[in-house]
């Protein structure tokens, strides 16, 4: 299959318009015409997780995070983002992305960490500034019965395969409608607040946001942003799979080490 063909099979289901328009998603790298046999799936694109799709016979590195944000004034290769690309290229593997248009999709990374944690009733936390058939960003649903803040960090440490989280609030407070937000969207709070929610579930919470939060009686949880938006690869790779009929292998990725002392 052409990567043209693949690529116009995927917006179909997710189009680009979804995306939020600071955003940069879509073929990054590669020709259009170039014929695409097997699909590597990763969360970011490296150099090694472009080694790892070409070691993988694959043609396709589709990540979650688009590799080039900014406009790009040189391609100097001793920077992690231009060996990337230089690899990329040297290896003949395409470089695509679905960020906050697979963020906004109904299938995608919010609705994916919602049902995960079994959540009823999902709909999205913050609606789409334009019209255009996205969802929404960030999740928002029902727990079955209410359940102890403590109690539900296990549950989405397991539930999520999470390395680990952090709580903030009593941790025997009952939580009973839960707020996500897959990466980085802890100004999302109010919105969380706003629309009911006992807890706030998401990563990269800045200090003054959680401090505000915490005194307006919302509980959080901290998880890291990588290991919530994993959550969301397999249903991806399904996606694609479904849509191409291609095989699409997830790659393995690894958190930044962290020291605690």
């Amino acid at each position: 299959m052409k990567l043209s063909e693949l690529i116009a099979k995927f917006e179909r289901r997710v189009p680009l318009a979804w995306a939020e328009e600071w955003d940069n998603p879509g073929l990054a790298v590669g020709n259009p015409d170039v014929e695409i046999d097997r699909v590597a799936l990763a969360l970011d694109v490296t150099e090694d997780t472009v080694k790892q799709a070409d070691r993988a016979d694959c043609q396709l590195l589709f990540s979650h995070h688009p590799i080039i944000f900014h406009p790009v004034k040189n391609l100097v290769f001793r920077f992690p983002g231009p060996k990337a690309i230089g690899t990329a290229i040297r290896s003949g593997v395409a470089l695509y992305a679905a960020h906050t248009n697979w963020d906004s999709s109904p299938e995608g990374v919010n609705f994916c960490l919602a049902a995960a944690l079994g959540l009823k009733n999902i709909e999205p936390l913050v609606m789409p500034s334009r019209e255009n058939g996205a969802w929404g960003l960030g999740a928002i649903g029902c727990l079955d019965t209410a359940t102890p803040l403590s109690t539900l960090m296990r549950h989405a440490k397991e539930r999520w395969r999470l390395s680990g989280c952090v709580g903030f609030g009593d941790e025997l407070a009952e939580i009973k409608r839960v707020a996500v937000g897959g990466g980085a969207c802890g100004d999302f709070w109010p919105q969380a607040l706003e629309k009911g929610a006992d807890l706030f579930i998401t990563s990269d919470i800045v200090y003054h946001h959680r401090n505000d939060a915490l005194n307006m009686g919302l509980s959080l949880i901290q998880c890291d942003h990588g290991e919530m938006e994993r959550v969301s690869l397999p249903a991806l790779k399904a996606l694609l799979e479904y849509e191409t009929g291609l095989e699409c292998v997830i790659l393995s990725e690894e958190s930044a080490p962290g020291i605690t002392i």
